[in-house]
């Protein structure tokens, strides 16, 4: 079985260049990897993976810890990346996966083009992405945010893998923050690879292959990778040892019950393979997941110390913690914005310093003039359109596409209601506001600063 792995950013490049060095020391498993990055110096530090297949976009110092400043460098490098990725791309390709940190800027910024020009070739993707630590700063959730969303929407990309950095404390609480990197990398990566090692093994039970492996992430949604090893002493009941331990990984933990599909591959001795057992494992998973597509490996041993299974759930509704950070990186974002506007307007009305004359100058200067925001033209904008959306359908349909020519550009509010003005032939300010409030509501523009939006 052959990966293409895209590693962005730091987190992503690291995660890539990880799997190149575990997957050279495994018979049988090919990994192609390429890393695109706009920190040239971080860029050079993956040296499992050629300098031919490394892009540096953007300036080359960095994205600002800013998506959007990540978003604009792919799509301005855009010829150039999809140049590496055909390059990487070989006709024996079985899955293409996407790493990237959910929180900085390179990867939150790219990974959405990456997945685009993924899907112009006629391939589809798999992510595994980083989620934020709930202590770090509002900038770094809303990367986060942003990026999923974005991420998320694109057609190319089926199952979405996320690694939670929260659990990274209860697991390593005495390594270094380096060292705890690494071993999450390796048991992520190490997930990957005992599949296929369980893939290429003979077993006198059902046995999974490396067909099934590739189909199982045809499921869109989310996605979640199981690995767990215990002493075979420890267990009498498979099933049950399955159930109390779908949440014990690094991965954000999953509710199994909305997952469309399993693969699981289960070893151990033989003495726990007697058919009650195996048919109660089917049970579990029959009764556990919504679209009730599992395919399941049974590779029973003489003697065995140990017994463990390796599995990927797919096709699953938003992780708990994805919604809470979604919810949260609003929350902070929002409050941020009001400290901004306050001091803003604190430097507006000055230090309130006058030499005590001319009276009515001083309270005309001293009084605040209430400014009319894009935030709050677009809110008037978005309560039009629920009610007269019928009659903006016309418009909306001509906008989407107008949409294409502007891709990459910032544009004021104004500047863009006026493009719209000429292009839909509407005089009607109030129409035009709700189709880019609709054009919002899409993903298809973005406010990237004061009454500011990016065209994706």
């Amino acid at each position: 079985m052959r990966f293409m792995t895209i590693g962005l950013g730091h987190c992503g490049g690291k995660i890539a260049n990880d799997f190149k060095k575990m997957a050279m020391k495994q018979k049988g498993f090919i990994v192609d990897v390429c890393a695109i990055n706009t920190d040239r110096a971080d860029l050079a530090t993956h040296r499992n993976i050629p300098d031919s297949q490394k892009l540096i976009i953007g300036t080359g110092k960095g994205a600002a810890k800013n998506w959007k400043e990540g978003m604009e460098a792919s799509i301005q490098s855009k010829n150039n990346i999809r140049e590496l990725i055909k390059r990487t791309l070989t006709p024996e390709t079985d899955v293409i996966l996407i790493t990237a940190g959910e929180g900085g800027g390179s990867g939150s910024g790219i990974a959405p083009t990456v997945a685009e020009i993924i899907e112009e070739l006629g391939k589809t993707c798999i992510a595994i992405v980083t989620l934020p630590f709930e202590t770090e700063s509002v900038k770094t959730k809303v990367n986060a945010a942003m990026g999923l969303d974005q991420l998320y929407r694109k057609e190319a990309l089926k199952a979405l893998i996320c690694i939670d950095n929260d659990k990274i404390t209860a697991h390593f609480p005495q390594k270094t923050i380096t060292e705890a990197y690494e071993e999450v990398n390796r048991a992520t990566i190490g997930t990957f690879i005992n599949l296929l090692k369980l893939a290429k093994r003979p077993s006198r039970a059902d046995r999974i292959d490396e067909s099934e492996m590739a189909s199982i992430f045809e499921y869109p949604g989310f996605a979640t990778l199981a690995n767990f090893r215990t002493k075979s002493n420890l267990v009498d009941d498979l099933a049950a040892m399955l159930r109390h331990s779908w949440n014990g990984s690094l991965l954000a933990d999953i509710n199994p019950s909305t997952a469309a599909a399993a693969l699981f591959g289960i070893e151990g001795p033989n003495h726990l393979f007697k058919t009650t057992q195996v048919d109660a494992v089917r049970r579990t998973f029959r009764e556990s997941l919504i679209g009730k597509d599992v395919m399941l490996g049974i590779y029973p041993t003489k003697r065995s110390r140990w017994t463990a299974y390796v599995g990927i759930l797919t096709g699953m509704d938003v992780p708990e913690k994805v919604r809470r950070l979604l919810e949260i990186a609003k929350q902070e974002y929002r409050t941020h914005e009001e400290l901004l506007e306050e001091r803003r307007k604190m430097k507006t009305v000055g230090l309130g310093f006058r030499l005590g004359y001319e009276k009515e100058k001083t309270e005309e200067l001293t009084r605040e003039v209430p400014l009319l925001k894009a935030e709050d033209r677009l809110r008037q904008a978005r309560d039009w359109l629920n009610l007269h959306q019928d009659q903006l359908k016309p418009y909306l349909r001509k906008a989407f596409r107008y949409r294409e020519r502007l891709r990459g550009r910032r544009i004021h509010l104004d500047g863009l209601v006026k493009l719209l003005s000429d292009e839909l032939s509407l005089d009607d300010e109030q129409m035009v506001l709700a189709t880019i409030a609709a054009l919002q509501a899409e993903g298809y523009i973005v406010e990237t600063g004061r009454n500011t939006f990016l065209v994706l």
